[in-house]
């Protein structure tokens, strides 16, 4: 090789890893930038995430705070931005414990396989060296250590890890939304994140959007 394409080589390599530094630091950016969604509503259209304001304010305030609850409605993509979030936790936050809870394990799982999570880490730009994820039930493993863990409702089922970021769907419609409550509180003071994004409903997940809690 010449030493004209070993510098364009050398020059192309510092740029993508510049670019993930970048991307690192700024989530919403890589989400702008690389990840892809289903349309499900229109016939699984793939499309990159709209370039909304509220999504950026909301990806802004996750990567500050430790708690965040959203009252969401549909085709507000609130449910693939935490989903693409999580994946960036677990691309650029080596060995975290990520955990994504919904009523029933089953539900979890659709979350974080090939129809939501590995579907944006599947169709990530191939140029860049992403750690590479392997998919099992129940489960995705991240070769810098870090991991996704799906996982039904109920307090018992988090007391037993150490999570470093939790997501909690539709978390209004849970039997033991108010036992799991108590669970998560080890996470938040520990240092980690926990997101409750649900639909509207009365009752436990209200008063914590309302400040009652």
């Amino acid at each position: 090789m010449d030493k004209r394409k070993q510098l364009a080589r050398a020059i192309a390599e510092r740029e993508r890893r510049n670019q993930m530094r970048e991307w690192s630091s700024v989530p919403w950016r890589w989400i702008q930038d690389c990840c892809l969604t289903m349309d499900e509503a229109d016939n699984g259209m793939v499309k990159h995430y709209p370039d909304k304001e509220y999504l950026q304010l909301v990806c802004e305030v996750w990567q500050r705070e430790n708690l965040l609850a959203i009252p969401k409605t549909r085709r507000m993509l609130l449910t693939w931005i935490m989903l693409g979030l999580h994946l960036h936790a677990g691309i650029f936050r080596p060995n975290s414990a990520i955990f994504v809870q919904s009523k029933k394990a089953d539900d979890s799982d659709f979350l974080i396989q090939d129809k939501r999570m590995m579907f944006i880490y599947n169709h990530l730009p191939t140029e860049y060296n992403w750690p590479e994820c392997v998919s099992k039930q129940y489960r995705l493993n991240f070769d810098n250590g870090s991991y996704v863990m799906a996982i039904g409702q109920g307090a018992d089922q988090l007391r037993q890890y150490t999570a470093s970021y939790a997501m909690l769907d539709e978390f209004a419609f849970w039997e033991s939304a108010e036992g799991t409550w108590g669970a998560l509180k080890p996470i938040i003071q520990g240092g980690g994140k926990v997101t409750l994004i649900s639909s509207a409903g009365p009752g436990f997940f209200q008063r914590i959007c309302e400040g009652d809690i």
